[in-house]
């Protein structure tokens, strides 16, 4: 955020919670004004400080018995065996007692006023100091607040200044342009939400005539109607998503089914897009999930979404409550969203089930049953999201009955034990997802549901393979692993019936024929496999070991795991063939010292992963062509030493590098590693590199020179650096490290490191005592260790001024501090 007023009410907020006098704070303003956004900067102070600072974000449908559970969260309190809120309100009460220390709490989005009481009376608590935020002056007084700020909108230039920062400084607009663009941005009135989704929708554009029109457009959207502030806002944010592309409205449209504040996992929303034909034209997996991704990297840059990582923004998103309200508002009637935070305990009335319903969003609810005789009229219902009502045990079967265009039935993490018969007349759905039902012992004839494409079973405890699955022509996703040891056998003759299969995960333990796997000419990834996956398994006999390359061969899947198979036959001749593209070793044994030795690695192989396996030393030998892997997990490997033979680490900084196509590099519990065994040179495409509880290691990159004869070594494309738990660690690398592309340090619990051997870019100018410095443009954030402010203040720079240049970035984490 910009702007001398957002400054001064930094630190006018600052000076209450400096002044013991001051208990609370209300904080207040319209929505999208930005009061998360200033409360988020005292929090970040408040942990550089080593404050004890907890955060829960509110919504609009809260319950006490609800923000009794986020408080009890946040401060790592069981409350789930009391329901009484006044005996939970005395729990409470005590476990904020035996803190022992002052603390913060940040009540985020309140929309009505709560009994302090109800809360564990934090405020009766010694050192304790409460912020609340909320859209209404009247919250603050019903809470009394002591002190109260007013969160008000931008001034001309402050949303200029705003505008610009989003839209991009990089971006020079010509004199026509710009004029355009400082009128739409007046006509947001100051309010930071409706200026940042208005920039990302311009990101990019540069012609006058799509300027004009643009303008046009929001103009004829925001006039008209009352002159609200809250009415105005919603117009330009409904402008905003009005001009997205039909394909991607449609997927944004899709993330507002859930939650308020959710964090909502990318692939679960890949998914969705996928059964809905959002990503339609695609044919293999990989690539629709690439194209899903893409859609989502989209819809972020729009700040539409938010992503909710600052480096891996591959991880999860959320959608600012405002946009999400204005998202449900426009496909308002087709689609219902109700409840979320488990605020929903019993099925909603029938009445609320309209024929005109299209989607109905039930999720992360406490329902407990869908009783006998329920059964909503809702013949164009398409998509029904249960899934996460933890306690949801029985579905009546007359729930189904008038649901026959039911496409999309989600039910994963409930407790569900038996599958309403009715569910088998559900002929048009296309997918069916009981992930996580941990009780489900039962599901009925599947063979009507001609049009099924995705079945998820995985951690279930169904004894047998449903009924009527050789039916399912269509299916592309079938999961069934980790059944809790109750899947025993996959019938032979099924899987050919399914031979649209991309994707198979069955459990390890469970029995299929390798002659039922070959036929699947569409298989992309096969997960747990026996047959496929374990040579010289206990299963097959000498005749089929013979055969298995050859059968391997012509699988043309991109997934296999070896999981528990014993490598120590000499004659045993393992081939990965070409179209492998990732392996997975877990729990193996006799594998050769050299990875590379007992393996030929195959050209398409970009993911390796090998966990809990011993013998192995390292990856590759010198004299060994380069690979073409992109990403490495190395994990729990009593014997490895190196990514490179340590008896040719030298050589390797002569020559072409073997992982030049390297991006992303995780080691954990390797504990004889004292170096990881790879020179910069080896790294020119490296992004992430993570290295955690390896009690031995002493360097991380080496360079040509023991002597550090080098005077800098470039990781060009590095973006994220993680080290944790390292006790014997005393450099990263004996010179500077340049890295252009750096977002993200994080150090922890690594005592005796000396040094962060960065590059700061200099000027030209000369000033009294040196050079002007500044820190990595890219750098975002420098998250070190709770109760590690001392060994930070000890570390050693090049220059006096970088720890300065870097010290704004720097946060002090612990499992306490956790945004909700």
């Amino acid at each position: 955020m910009v702007g001398k007023l957002f400054e001064e009410n930094v630190e006018r907020i600052w000076s209450f919670l400096v002044n013991d006098k001051v208990s609370s704070i209300g904080i207040y303003g319209m929505g999208g004004v930005g009061k998360t956004t200033l409360t988020k900067h005292i929090h970040y102070r408040l942990i550089e400080t080593q404050e004890s600072v907890f955060w829960v974000t509110m919504s609009r449908e809260f319950t006490v018995t609800m923000l009794q559970d986020k408080i009890a969260d946040v401060i790592k309190l069981d409350l789930s065996d009391e329901c009484n809120e006044d005996k939970r309100a005395a729990r409470l009460h005590e476990a904020l007692l035996s803190l022992n220390e002052k603390f913060v709490l940040i009540l985020d989005d309140l929309w009505e006023g709560v009994s302090l009481e109800k809360m564990g009376d934090p405020l009766r608590v010694d050192g304790c100091q409460l912020i609340i935020t909320t859209r209404s002056l009247n919250v603050c007084r019903q809470m009394n607040c002591q002190e109260i700020i007013e969160v008000e909108t931008l001034d001309t230039d402050e949303a200029w200044e705003l505008f610009g920062e989003i839209h991009g400084r990089q971006t020079t607009l010509n004199p026509q342009v710009r004029e355009i663009a400082k009128s739409m941005v007046a006509m947001c009135d100051g309010l930071p939400l409706s200026i940042i989704t208005l920039a990302g929708s311009m990101r990019g554009e540069t012609v006058i005539h799509a300027w004009r029109d643009a303008m046009e457009e929001l103009r004829e959207s925001v006039m008209g109607g009352n002159d609200d502030m809250d009415d105005k806002v919603f117009k330009i944010i409904k402008y905003n998503i009005d001009r997205l592309d039909p394909m991607l409205r449609l997927c944004f449209l899709c993330c507002s089914l859930y939650p308020q504040d959710h964090k909502i996992p990318r692939s679960e929303l890949i998914k969705n897009f996928i059964l809905e034909e959002f990503v339609d034209g695609r044919t293999s997996m990989k690539s629709q999930f690439e194209k899903g991704h893409s859609i989502l990297d989209k819809l972020v840059s729009l700040r539409l979404l938010e992503s909710t990582r600052v480096v891996d923004e591959r991880d999860s998103v959320k959608m600012h409550d405002l946009v999400r309200t204005v998202a449900l508002k426009i496909t308002e009637g087709k689609t219902k969203v109700i409840g979320g935070h488990c605020v929903l305990k019993e099925i909603p009335n029938e009445e609320l089930w309209s024929t005109d319903l299209e989607t109905i969003s039930l999720m992360h609810n406490d329902v407990n049953e869908i009783p006998i005789g329920v059964s909503p009229n809702c013949p164009n219902l398409s998509t029904l999201l249960l899934q996460r009502n933890l306690h949801l045990r029985s579905i009546a079967d007359s729930f189904f009955s008038q649901m026959r265009s039911l496409r999309t039935l989600n039910l994963s993490e409930t407790d569900i034990e038996v599958l309403p018969d009715s569910l088998s007349n559900l002929e048009r759905l296309k997918a069916l997802i009981l992930e996580n039902c941990a009780s489900l012992v039962y599901v009925p004839y599947l063979g009507k549901m001609k049009e099924l494409t995705q079945l998820d079973l995985s951690h279930t405890s169904i004894m047998e393979v449903p009924r009527g699955m050789e039916k399912l022509v269509n299916l592309k996703f079938l999961s069934m692993k980790n059944a809790y040891n109750k899947l025993e056998i996959f019938p032979t003759g099924l899987l050919p019936n399914l031979e649209k299969l991309q994707c198979l995960h069955i459990p390890y333990e469970v029995v299929a024929p390798i002659e039922d796997i070959e036929c699947l000419q569409q298989l992309e990834e096969v997960h747990s496999v026996s047959y496929c996956i374990e040579v010289g398994n206990e299963h097959l006999g000498d005749e089929e070991e013979d055969d298995y390359a050859d059968s391997v061969e012509c699988l043309g899947y991109t997934t296999v795991v070896f999981f528990k198979t014993d490598f120590s036959d000499e004659e045993m001749i393992i081939i990965l063939p070409n179209g492998i593209g990732f392996v997975k070793f877990y729990e193996c044994e006799g594998l050769s010292n050299c990875f590379s030795d007992g393996f030929e690695i195959p050209s398409s192989l970009h993911t390796l992963e090998i966990k809990k396996c011993g013998k192995i030393e390292c990856i590759l030998k010198n004299d060994r062509h380069s690979v073409a892997l992109e990403h490495v997990t190395l994990a729990n490997l009593p014997d490895f030493m190196g990514v490179i033979h340590k008896q040719n680490i030298e050589a390797a900084f002569v020559g072409p590098p073997r992982l030049s196509s390297l991006k992303s590099l995780w080691i954990s519990e390797c504990n004889k590693m004292k170096k990881l065994g790879l020179p910069a040179s080896e790294l020119p495409n490296l992004e992430t590199l993570s290295i955690k509880k390896c009690s031995d290691i002493e360097e991380i990159i080496e360079d040509a020179e023991e002597g550090g004869n080098i005077p800098t070594i470039s990781l060009p494309k590095l973006k994220w650096l993680e080290l944790y738990k390292l006790p014997r660690l005393r450099s990263i690398c004996n010179t500077t490290m340049v890295c252009d592309s750096i977002h993200m340090i994080s150090l922890s619990s690594c005592l005796l490191l000396k040094k962060v051997p960065l590059y700061f870019p200099r000027d030209d100018d000369v000033i009294n005592d040196g050079l002007i410095y500044s820190a990595p443009t890219t750098l975002k954030g420098i998250e070190l260790g709770e109760d590690e402010e001392k060994w930070w203040e000890s570390l050693e720079w090049d220059h006096p001024s970088h720890k300065n240049l870097v010290q704004p970035l720097v946060t002090f984490e612990s499992s306490s501090q956790v945004f909700y």
